[in-house]
């Protein structure tokens, strides 16, 4: 798909001098957890009467999202489990994620390190899902079925922002109950409800399932504005639903934005599922695929995508949120991957195709002489690694004056040219 170049007329063509760009450090607050092994063991330690779970086989739900930190969390968790008495396993929990298939959601946690090998533990995954309970409404609540033949379920999720809705809860444990634990059969029904009634559906299906099932505890974990773990937090059932609406504001005072107001093009280097639900955080960018209102960002006028991570396994879900990308980035989306994504989450618009240009050089050119301005070497560019790594970015010459003016961000180098290489690919981002 699109091997051949796409002839068009481009008023002066795809030569011209692009504007140099300057290197700037964004500042955030750092709350990383030093240890985070001992942080995990003095929650779980908190817990009352541990013995209660010795014989129990208990599920531990492990989504598709990359998680600072996880991978001791998970093991701390399974030692302490071990140690007094019961029976964990690890279970995929991310809704239609990894084509729909259980083969590949294994594969999925397999990228992040979760492996039955560094677990300790078995990783039983499958799409068979049972009924469990049932909206107001009548709509059907599904969980997966391994899950639920286990004396009781652990939760395991990242508390943050959603990509395509606001609501006093979002991403996070009870989404991770009954979108992800619901796999696909339970995602995509849920999930036609619309977003624009997620901020009611997800608190609604998570205390109707949480009346059925035994979790023992559930584990919140809030990441700050570097992606880093910050907080541990292990709840037991019943504080729940009243707890994890506080986790989030917690989550939404530490995530890292753009502190450019105005950009002309924006130049994102890689999105992926293990960036955002969206390939591109919305919560950066502005632009959620769902089109719900209460998102906010800078004022984008072009939007420019080159390639994708690995990590996502060619979901490229949220490409259609860009305006421009190529080529290259095209030949290696997994369509089937992107396509039960967005079909299950509703969000058709994320997994449209934008404009495809031959290579990054002409992808960028393209969006300067597309976008509102008249002179390009004034134009106002923010290039970004992704919408993760935030602190350091590069922006245009024309951005020097707006970031002396911000008290949270400094120029830390002098003016350099884009580099490209012979085919046109801009050469590896310099963090």
């Amino acid at each position: 798909m699109f091997d051949k170049e796409i002839k068009f007329t481009l008023d002066g063509g795809f030569e011209c001098e692009l504007p140099k760009m300057v290197k700037v450090k964004q500042h955030f607050e750092r709350k990383r957890l030093n240890d985070i092994p001992q942080q995990i063991s003095q929650e779980l330690l908190k817990l009352p009467n541990p013995q209660r779970l010795k014989g129990m086989s208990l599920a531990i739900t492990v989504g598709s999202r990359g998680i600072s930190g996880l991978i001791p969390v998970l093991q701390q968790t399974i030692a302490f489990l071990k140690a007094n008495g019961a029976l964990p396993f690890v279970v995929p929990s991310m809704g239609s994620h990894g084509s729909a298939n259980a083969e590949g959601q294994v594969k999925i946690l397999e990228t992040y390190g979760v492996t039955e090998q560094s677990m300790g533990v078995p990783i039983v995954s499958s799409m068979e899902v049972v009924q469990v309970a049932s909206m107001s409404d009548g709509v059907p609540l599904y969980l997966d079925r391994i899950a639920m033949e286990a004396d009781g379920i652990i939760l395991c999720n990242k508390i943050k922002p959603h990509a395509d809705f606001k609501g006093q809860v979002e991403s996070g444990l009870l989404k991770m109950l009954c979108i992800g634990l619901g796999n696909h059969a339970g995602a995509s029904s849920l999930h036609r409800y619309g977003f624009h009634n997620f901020h009611r559906v997800i608190p609604e299906a998570g205390e109707r399932l949480l009346e059925q099932i035994n979790v023992p505890f559930a584990i919140g974990l809030v990441e700050d504005a570097y992606d880093e773990l910050m907080d541990i937090e292990v709840v037991e059932q019943h504080d729940i639903l009243s707890l994890e609406p506080k986790y989030l504001e917690k989550a939404k005072r530490n995530i890292a934005t753009i502190q450019i107001p105005d950009i002309d093009v924006l130049i994102i280097q890689e999105i992926g599922k293990n960036i955002s639900g969206e390939g591109m955080d919305p919560n950066v960018t502005g632009r959620p695929g769902s089109g719900v209102a209460g998102f906010k960002g800078p004022n984008i006028s072009s939007t420019v995508v080159l390639s994708l991570t690995e990590a996502t396994h060619g979901n490229g879900v949220g490409i259609g949120m860009a305006d421009i990308t190529t080529r290259q980035l095209v030949q290696k989306l997994d369509f089937s991957a992107m396509y039960t994504n967005a079909a299950t989450a509703g969000t058709l618009a994320t997994a449209k195709i934008p404009m495809v240009m031959g290579n990054d050089r002409e992808a960028i050119v393209f969006a300067l002489k597309t976008a509102p301005i008249h002179d390009i070497k004034n134009a106002k560019i923010v290039w970004i690694k992704n919408t993760l790594d935030l602190d350091n970015i590069y922006v245009s010459e024309a951005l020097k004056p707006i970031v002396e003016m911000l008290e949270k961000a400094e120029c830390i180098q002098s003016e350099e040219a884009f580099r490209f290489n012979e085919t046109g690919q801009l050469l590896a981002w310099q963090s």
